[in-house]
């Protein structure tokens, strides 16, 4: 504005010395004045708007990504189920109080199970539970219908959850929609809004659940009708709207209102909010969310305590700079001092401008940068937030003395101008995650999103964007995914894992020609243990049987605990041919017949429990993993058939 101005009081300068001259130049200042004010105000409302609408996407993600969290538990839930052929109710109690739901997820009342009961097989189902310890137990609500569900499973077992202990879930309409999208879909289902079976007293909530069905363990359905008919029951875990939302949102961003509705924008299918409405809000964003089937709208509302931190002084300043300059020109014969002041006025004002705005980047949680677009990415600014995750201060980026690659995992360049390229082909932002070394060693994974900025022409300049780090999020997944393929009680692979392992090994042979051996082994009598001990002394020598069973390996071998008293040791690159990988196949089977016949410490005496093992051996031949382990399988009933405490080969003679 200060050179625009200087410009026509040059070329009026030779004017007539008119009045009517001196009101045109302050009716020209003060025309532009009032452009640039309002300019600068619409640009201070649309940089809120922006920080705004990032804040409402940040909690939006927060929620999404917890709500999928919540889902991975029941996967991980499924997954025991799918790993045994009874989950028991202390296994189960294990499994939920290994998660530590109260400090990983909270919010959450808890994980259960629910089991669908044939009308036909509904005294035995209630005789059953009764049994356990549980001489109340029912079914309830009372009727006639076929089928019945009723929740056997839920974990913590405390006062507010016992109220559901036996309730019929299938029999409620919108538990029962979700029930059966869950069912005939395979997936999770969240159930419309409702209120819990454990909500009493005043303070009752809003609730939901979510579903994810348990087929039969040796069925894998693939269609509508094969789930139906598989149906085992289902593993769910109910929600308190606000309890949930108010764990949830506790660390989110400040500054926000927060409205989740069920379906639509309804009074009748409000969920939870954060504070009573503000009719006044200046921004609100609206998003729709879709969580396991069904959907949520999330409206956020700006707060006032926002508003006033977006506030901006600039615009005012410019209107009340540029009246006075206008008047300094009015005034003329002063007008070369007035405008010099003027401008070291503005000048200070926009130095403030800048620091106010340094101060706002810093505050960003994470880095906020600019860098080149070509690794290894040096830098043209970046925030303090780097010196956490790398060790180098801003000033050693800045002075090009480091640069980002200098601190990225090689491995994963091509992910990252993977994603930068493609931005730049759509003339859309990214997203990246990959891995960061700071200089004390420590590893930290990184969030990274951002936007190639481009000049008029197309050409690209740099990247503006905000890295995020995501180490803890990574962790929380990895320990959800190691709890589909780790037996809960051996730590040793389970079922799915070792299919996965076996079907590789079975592909190696075939492919290098090196044979190997699979040993199937069943421990002679166990049950008599439970009987006598106790499963808690069951599961010790349980245990105390994988030990062995990993010292008797080789490196390399893999030992899986099948379920109940079940284990397999896959034996891989045991010879070129047949006879010799089952003759050593065999030896190692010894091996472990000797070691598994010592005694076991049990219960303060010495116990003796023996082995039956069948030994099945594979190669360059075309087999399916499954084939194969029926084959192992066949090999050690044989094994029990001829006594017991002795081993078979598949085809081959006993030893």
């Amino acid at each position: 504005m200060l050179a625009q101005s200087q410009s026509p009081s040059g070329r009026l300068r030779g004017l007539p010395r008119r009045g009517t001259a001196a009101w045109l130049i302050l009716a020209i200042s003060l025309g532009v004045t009032l452009a640039l004010w309002q300019y600068l105000d619409r640009h201070v409302t649309e940089r809120a708007r922006d920080r705004f609408t990032h804040l409402a996407g940040a909690t939006r993600d927060l929620l999404v990504s917890r709500m999928q969290a919540h889902e991975q538990v029941l996967r991980g839930a499924a997954a025991l189920f799918a790993a045994s052929d009874h989950v028991s109710r202390a296994e189960w109690k294990a499994y939920v109080a290994a998660l530590d739901l109260e400090e990983a997820l909270p919010g959450v009342l808890g994980a259960g199970f629910t089991e669908i009961v044939p009308a036909g097989r509904l005294e035995a189902h209630v005789a059953a539970v009764r049994a356990e310890g549980f001489p109340d137990y029912r079914i309830h609500p009372e009727g006639v219908r076929d089928p019945y569900s009723g929740v056997v499973y839920l974990e913590p077992f405390d006062d507010r959850n016992q109220r559901a202990f036996g309730y019929d879930m299938y029999a409620e309409p919108v538990r029962r929609e979700a029930m059966e999208r869950a069912r005939d879909s395979g997936r999770p289902a969240l159930t419309a809004k409702l209120v819990l079976v454990q909500e009493y007293g005043s303070d009752v909530q809003p609730g939901f659940l979510i579903y994810l069905p348990i087929y039969q363990r040796a069925a894998e359905p693939a269609t509508i009708d094969e789930r139906r008919a598989t149906l085992r029951g289902f593993v769910y875990s109910p929600f308190r709207a606000h309890d949930t939302m108010e764990r949830i949102f506790a660390g989110g961003p400040r500054g926000i209102d927060i409205e989740l509705f069920d379906s639509e924008i309804a009074d009748a299918g409000l969920l939870f909010a954060s504070a009573r409405r503000n009719g006044a809000a200046r921004f609100v964003v609206t998003h729709c969310i879709e969580v396991a089937g069904r959907p949520w709208v999330a409206r956020f509302s700006s707060t006032p305590e926002f508003e006033a931190s977006q506030a901006s002084t600039e615009p005012v300043l410019i209107l009340a700079g540029g009246g006075a300059l206008s008047l300094m020109l009015f005034g003329f014969t002063q007008a070369g001092a007035r405008h010099r002041r003027r401008l070291q006025a503005i000048a200070a004002s926009l130095a403030h401008s800048r620091d106010e705005f340094r101060t706002l980047v810093e505050n960003v949680p994470g880095v906020v940068f600019r860098s080149q677009i070509d690794a290894p990415w040096a830098v043209i600014h970046i925030s303090q937030g780097i010196e956490a995750l790398t060790g180098a201060t801003p000033e050693e980026f800045m002075s090009a003395r480091v640069a980002f690659g200098d601190f990225i995992l090689r491995e994963d360049f091509t992910a990252i101008e993977d994603a930068i390229r493609t931005a730049l082909e759509r003339h859309t932002s990214y997203e990246v995650e990959y891995r960061m070394r700071a200089r004390n060693g420590q590893t930290h994974w990184v969030s990274e999103r951002g936007r190639v900025y481009v000049d008029r022409y197309g050409k690209p300049l740099w990247l503006d964007g905000v890295i995020i780090e995501i180490t803890e999020r990574k962790e929380a997944e990895e320990a959800i995914r190691n709890l589909a393929f780790v037996d809960t009680l051996t730590h040793l692979p389970n079922r799915r894992f070792l299919l996965d392992r076996l079907r590789q090994g079975v592909a190696n042979s075939r492919r290098h020609g090196r044979h190997g051996a699979l040993l199937f082994i069943d421990l002679d009598h166990f049950k008599s243990i439970n009987d006598s001990y106790g499963h808690e002394a069951g599961d010790k020598l349980l245990c105390e049987v994988a030990q062995r069973l990993r010292q008797s390996m080789r490196e390399g071998d893999t030992v899986a605990r099948l379920g109940g008293d079940e284990f397999v040791v896959m034996l891989e690159d045991l010879g070129e041919t047949g006879e010799e990988a089952c003759e050593k196949g065999a030896a190692i089977g010894e091996k472990i017949l000797a070691a598994l016949n010592e005694p076991f410490l049990i219960a303060g005496e010495h116990h003796r429990n023996t082995p039956s093992i069948g030994v099945a051996c594979f190669g360059s031949e075309d087999e399916r993993a499954e084939d194969l382990l029926r084959r192992a399988d066949a090999a050690m009933y044989r094994a029990k058939a001829a006594g017991r405490n002795r081993l078979e080969t598949n085809g081959g003679s006993p030893r």
